[in-house]
């Protein structure tokens, strides 16, 4: 177990590296990247995934209230009633 460990450490510090972040940039902006993401948020967890960025960048908006209380009752009112979209 070890070896595994040793090797989750090397990629965590990678990709927290400025150098592996430019990599991850890059990839997802690529075709296959893009792509890839596309796959991901058509599966429920990607869903989830993506409601879920979507609420906390919607925190760090400058957004009035009242707007960020809209798009809330939005993402509520897909959670009861989902659309497919993907």
């Amino acid at each position: 177990m070890a070896p595994l460990d040793c090797m989750q450490g090397m990629i965590a510090g990678y990709v927290a590296s400025p150098r592996g972040q430019e990599a991850i940039r890059n990839y997802l902006s690529s075709p296959e990247g893009k792509k890839a993401i596309d796959c991901y948020l058509s599966t429920p967890e990607g869903q989830d995934m993506e409601k879920l960025v979507l609420s906390r960048t919607l925190d760090r908006l400058d957004l009035p209230p009242d707007i960020k209380t809209l798009v809330r009752e939005a993402l509520e009112a897909e959670k009861k009633n989902p659309r497919n979209i993907a």
